[in-house]
Formats: structure tokens, C-alpha cells, sequence
């Protein structure tokens, strides 16, 4: 199954952003398999299907499916995976216990958005939906989250050419001392000396191709949309003035901005005017927000999103 389109809704805490991501996915499943998905550590999306939702996506109508990503078990799954790619990759230092250096893993320094991309990654990668509505977390983790896609790509290269070096040196060492290896315990484990025999190198290899087959499809504005959620307030306009100057540091571009609890009034006024170069949708304050009911009146507020 092809994905045809994704969408990143943005915002600040409580201005309908779940809300608006259910209505935009509801509106969606009626032409293309869909998923909604929320990253937002508070989750309230089952709430507005009114469904229990896990991390696994769960059918929920037709051609509509949801899910909620459960932070710490993102977490987990992120770090097992990521000590299973390194002993496979060092298969020679397996009989010494490494649990110890793998634990400080969970603590440290930006684990929660690498884990979140990760879950990003896989999802896309599947390719068994046409259509993918992430419900972010707070702008600052979201931000940090793409940030992230651009300085993966640069350390990947980096630490590509410092292996490159590493396997001249061995090279080296091995014309004048011949076959490079190393026995621990009784056991003999060959150190490779190319990159063709180097699983280290294959492994950021791969990843590298995986990640830009990524950010290519989140550079593509055919295929992504970032929009912004708003409420007609000084506190919503201000974060997204922020929000889009931080989305332009990292080449990327707001698709469109959606006014929620909209009121004419001059804020309104103002979003209009500094935004009119983007398209501007108006939901007004709503007495229902859960229920497929609901989603569906919100979603005529949104005609050619």
C-alpha cells in the first residue's frame, strides 16, 4: 500500500490539536486507509473516538485505524533494539557483560526523541496505511523530534568516515602482522578489516538509507503537511509565530493553519492578516468534541484540507 499523504498536527497544549487530528483522520478514512496517531505523552485520542486505544493500531471503523504510543514502553523497545544492532554488530565483545553500559541508555540526554522517532520511522516505513495524521507532543519535544532527522544524517556520516579510518588503520596492521583477530575465553573472533566483511559499517549503512528515505518524505510537500492548531487567544498566536519561525531553521514550511473555538474578534483578525499567505481554517466552538458524530460536523469545517 502506497502512502499517499501525512500530516503533523501542531500546537500548544489544550487548543484541540487531538481533536482536530481525529476530525482530519475521520475525514481521510472515507477515501484511503487511515491512521491517526498520537505521540503526545497526555494522551486523550481514545477519548475522542471514544475507544480504548494502545500502542498497537486498533481498528476503530472503516478504512479508520488509531493508536496512542505509550512514551516509556517507546522507550524500552528503542533501547532493546538498539542493544540487539550492537551485539550483532560486535558480535566479538557478546561474552563480555555489557548490560551494565546498556542500562545508563535509558537515561541518557534525548532517549525519549529518539525513541519517538523511531516509532515515527517504523510506522511510515510499513507503508500499510495511505494516509498518517500524527497528533505531536508540546512543540519543544516536536521540534527536537525533526531536529533530530537532519543531525541523524550528519552523525551517520561522520561516524561512517571515522569507521572508514578505523578499517585503513587495521588494514594497515594487518599487511605487516597478517590476519587480524582477537580470542576471548578459548574463542577465536575474526576483526574485520574491510568494509564489505565490516557488520559496524553495514549497520550505520543501512540506517543512513533509512533515514533519508525519511527525511525525503517529510521534505516533501506533496507528501506532508504540517498545520498548525490554534484558539483565537494571545497565548495560541504567539506559540505559532514560534512555531513556524522554528519549522523555517530546519526548512520546513506550515501547510496551513486551523483556527479552533473560532471567534471574530481581534486576535481572529490578526492570525488572518499575518497568516494570509497560508490557508486558514475556522472550527467554531463546538458543544461536542468525542464521537464519530462530532468528528464528522468538525470535519466540514475543513473541506479541502
Amino acid at each position: 500500500m502506497k502512502l499517499t499523504k501525512m500530516f503533523f498536527i501542531l500546537g500548544k497544549g489544550g487548543v484541540g490539536k487531538t481533536t482536530l487530528s481525529a476530525a482530519i483522520a475521520r475525514k481521510y478514512s472515507e477515501k484511503s486507509k487511515t491512521l491517526a496517531v498520537s505521540l503526545d505523552p497526555a494522551h486523550n485520542l481514545g477519548d475522542v473516538f471514544e475507544k480504548k486505544l494502545g500502542t498497537k493500531p486498533k481498528k476503530i471503523a472503516e478504512n479508520l485505524y488509531a493508536a496512542e504510543i505509550n512514551l516509556d514502553d517507546a522507550v524500552k523497545d528503542y533501547i532493546s533494539n538498539l542493544q540487539r544492532t550492537l551485539k550483532h554488530a560486535y558480535r566479538y565483545l557478546t561474552v563480555i557483560n555489557l548490560e551494565k553500559y546498556f542500562d545508563v541508555l535509558e537515561n541518557y540526554p534525548g532517549v525519549e526523541e529518539s525513541a519517538l522517532l523511531e516509532t515515527m520511522r517504523k510506522l511510515i516505513k510499513k507503508d500499510e496505511y495511505e494516509t498518517i495524521i500524527f497528533d505531536t507532543p508540546p512543540t519543544g519535544l516536536t521540534i527536537r523530534i525533526l531536529i533530530l532527522t537532519e543531525m541523524t544524517l550528519i552523525w551517520l556520516k561522520e561516524l561512517i568516515n571515522i569507521r572508514r579510518k578505523i578499517l585503513d588503520k587495521r588494514k594497515a596492521i594487518e599487511k605487516i602482522q597478517g590476519e587480524m583477530c582477537v580470542v576471548i575465553n578459548g574463542e577465536k573472533f575474526e576483526i574485520p578489516t574491510s568494509e564489505e566483511r565490516d557488520a559496524v559499517i553495514k549497520e550505520m549503512r543501512q540506517y543512513e538509507g533509512e533515514m533519508q528515505e525519511l527525511v525525503s518524505k517529510i521534505r516533501n510537500k506533496e507528501l506532508s503537511s504540517f498545520i498548525a492548531v490554534l484558539n483565537p487567544d494571545q497565548l495560541s498566536y504567539l506559540e505559532t509565530k514560534r512555531i513556524m519561525e522554528n519549522l523555517k531553521k530546519i526548512n520546513l514550511e506550515l501547510g496551513g493553519l486551523i483556527i479552533n473555538k473560532f471567534e471574530d474578534n481581534e486576535i481572529s483578525a490578526k492570525i488572518n492578516k499575518e497568516f494570509s499567505n497560508l490557508k486558514i481554517y475556522q472550527v467554531p466552538r463546538m458543544k461536542e468534541t468525542r464521537g464519530f458524530e462530532a468528528l464528522e460536523k468538525i470535519s466540514g469545517f475543513l473541506t479541502d484540507i
